[in-house]
């Protein structure tokens, strides 16, 4: 084929898809905006008369070391245990709630221990589907500074041909410090596209106030205990995992501050490519017609987020999920 041919061969197919996308034919592509969302106006199913606190998480203990002969009893042991992971698409197993310290636990299979020690720098790379369409790409920069201090960055950014129809990324900052309990924000921030779509919040430990800037207006709200952005609060339980039936948190976008409730579905398997992850799946929950928000936590990888599915008041999803974890101590 001659290189006139093939140009005109190219130029077709740009024209075709461009028509395609005027007519609405193809998946229309903007990233969400979570501080439009109508949180306010949400119909919780379970409303607890305060939040409850998130509870440091306890050390893991050191692993054992175990000789060649008792590993090869173990793992004989184990290959007879009754059951296996749930597969993929399967129902969502509830989850157990923990017996009293005084009960005698039955025996069982020996479970995955926890990881020590977050490492203080890493990189979650995640493949974004609008529906079941690839679009882009989100990348979470994690970083722990030797003075205490977190950053956390998430930049997303249309792939392929979409990046032809979307300009601009939409990026997330948090940023504040490390303490026993976990993560403590003192600045977050939301672009979209450019510094005229910009939304922020301040915080002020000291004064218990809040600052948030959007839509180049400012206004104080109350600042609660423990409270979280909409970035830092996925990577806070990798210090306090979730626990029982319902939790609840306040959190902030920038816009507002509110009490988010989330459900704990149950254990469930995520395929990642080819790989099987073993995660937690929390829920919102929202009244219809609200914008829901699903995450699915590494439950052996400091409950780090492995998928994140995004729904909004018109029923349209927006889904990240991992496709490699980089990592530096």
């Amino acid at each position: 084929m001659s290189r006139i041919w093939k140009t005109l061969l190219v130029s077709l197919l740009v024209s075709l898809l461009i028509h395609l996308l005027l007519l609405g034919l193809l998946p229309r592509i903007t990233w969400p905006d979570f501080g439009k969302s109508s949180i306010a106006l949400e119909t919780r199913l379970v409303s607890p008369k305060k939040p409850i606190r998130f509870k440091p998480i306890t050390p893991p203990r050191p692993k054992i070391r175990k000789s060649a002969s008792s590993a090869a009893k173990s793992a004989s042991a184990s290959s007879l245990q009754p059951g296996s992971p749930p597969t993929p698409g399967s129902a969502p197993q509830p989850a157990s709630m923990p017996m009293p310290e005084s009960t005698p636990q039955a025996a069982s299979a020996p479970q995955p221990e926890q990881e020590a020690g977050v490492p203080n720098h890493a990189v979650l790379t995640f493949n974004v589907f609008r529906g079941n369409v690839p679009v882009g790409v989100a990348v979470h920069t994690w970083d722990i500074m030797g003075d205490g201090r977190y950053a956390i960055t998430n930049r997303v950014e249309a792939t392929g041909i979409f990046a032809l129809f979307v300009k601009g990324a939409m990026t997330q900052t948090s940023e504040g410090q490390v303490t026993e309990k976990g993560l403590q924000p003192e600045r977050y921030t939301i672009t979209r596209g450019g510094a005229q779509n910009r939304q922020e919040a301040h915080f002020d430990w000291k004064a218990m106030k809040l600052e948030l800037v959007a839509d180049g207006a400012s206004r104080e709200a109350k600042l609660e205990p423990m409270t979280q952005d909409q970035l830092s609060f996925l990577y806070q339980f990798a210090y306090t995992p979730p626990k029982g039936g319902i939790f609840s948190f306040h959190s902030t976008d920038g816009r507002k501050i509110d009490v988010y409730d989330y459900q704990i579905i149950g254990e469930e398997t995520v395929l990642a490519g080819t790989k099987e992850i073993r995660t937690l799946h929390l829920k919102k929950l929202h009244d219809t017609g609200v914008e829901g928000t699903e995450i699915w936590l590494d439950e052996d990888h400091y409950y780090w987020p492995v998928e994140v599915l995004m729904t909004d008041r018109h029923g349209d999803t927006m889904r990240q999920l991992i496709s490699k974890i980089e990592e530096k101590r």
